[in-house]
């Protein structure tokens, strides 16, 4: 039997004066994904926009293996420490769960 998998879609740009900020955001995520089961499946650059006016550089897949996962990272004491580091690293950051 295969275990349901969830998928998040991440909607990012990042702030290019902030590498250092970037750097500890993941230092600290890239292990919380892995302590859940998480992964990034896929990345990718958005080239143009065709409608909108949003300002979102990359879109990031990611499957964890539950939403109590989900909601274990993002809730979690780890993520609360990151939270510092994002606002400065992102200047767009959202985060959806797939249907």
């Amino acid at each position: 039997m295969t275990m349901a998998v969830v998928t998040v879609i991440g909607l990012v740009s990042v702030n290019e004066d902030q590498a250092y900020a970037l750097g500890k955001y993941l230092e600290i995520t890239e292990p919380l994904l892995a302590s859940v089961g998480a992964r990034i499946v896929d990345r990718y650059v958005l080239e143009s926009q065709v409608v909108g006016n949003g300002q979102v550089q990359t879109v990031v897949v990611v499957e964890y293996p539950s939403k109590e996962a989900v909601d274990r990272v993002f809730h979690s004491s780890e993520y609360e420490r990151a939270i510092p580091f994002r606002d400065k690293a992102f200047a767009e950051y959202s985060v959806h769960v797939a249907a």
